[in-house]
C-alpha cells in the first residue's frame, strides 16, 4: 500500500529510509519537505487538497530547479529524460490545480492527490532520483581522486 488515511482524514505517506534515502543531503531534504507538505492535507476539504497541491507545485518547481542545476553541473548523461519527466509532472499538477471545479473535477483532483502523487513520488525517486544521486556521488569521487 502506498498510503494510509488516518482517522482525521489525513494522508500518511512516510519517508522510508530503506526506500527513499538517497544519501544526498539536498535531495533527501527536498523529498522530506515534499512529504511534509503532502501529509498536511485535510482530505475532507477540497480546498485543503487544492491548497496543498498548489503548495506542492511551488515546492516541486524549486526542487526540480535545484536537481536540474545539479544535473547540469555534473553533466548527467540522462538529464534530458529526467528533465522531461520533471516537465511532465509539473504540467500534470498544473492541470489538476486548474481543473473545472465541478463535483467530478473535485473528485478527480482528490483521486490524483491520494493515488497518483504517492505512486509517482516512489517511482520517480526509486528510478530517476536514485540514479542521479548515485551518479553524483561517483562524480564527486572522481573529482576528489
Amino acid at each position: 500500500m502506498l498510503y494510509l488515511i488516518n482517522k482525521e482524514s489525513k494522508v500518511i505517506k512516510k519517508f522510508e529510509n530503506e526506500k527513499h534515502l538517497l544519501k544526498n543531503e539536498l535531495m533527501d531534504r527536498l523529498h522530506k519537505e515534499f512529504l511534509d507538505i503532502y501529509n498536511g492535507v485535510d482530505l475532507n476539504s477540497i480546498q485543503s487538497i487544492k491548497n496543498k497541491l498548489i503548495e506542492l507545485y511551488k515546492h516541486t518547481q524549486k526542487h526540480f530547479e535545484l536537481e536540474e542545476e545539479l544535473m547540469d553541473n555534473i553533466d548527467y548523461p540522462t538529464k534530458r529524460e529526467h528533465k522531461d519527466e520533471h516537465a511532465k509532472v509539473l504540467s500534470e499538477m498544473n492541470y489538476f490545480i486548474n481543473m473545472n471545479p465541478t463535483i467530478f473535477g473535485k473528485n478527480i483532483m482528490k483521486a490524483y492527490y491520494i493515488e497518483k502523487l504517492p505512486y509517482w513520488f516512489d517511482a520517480h525517486l526509486i528510478s530517476m532520483d536514485s540514479d542521479l544521486a548515485s551518479y553524483s556521488r561517483n562524480q564527486m569521487k572522481i573529482i576528489s581522486v
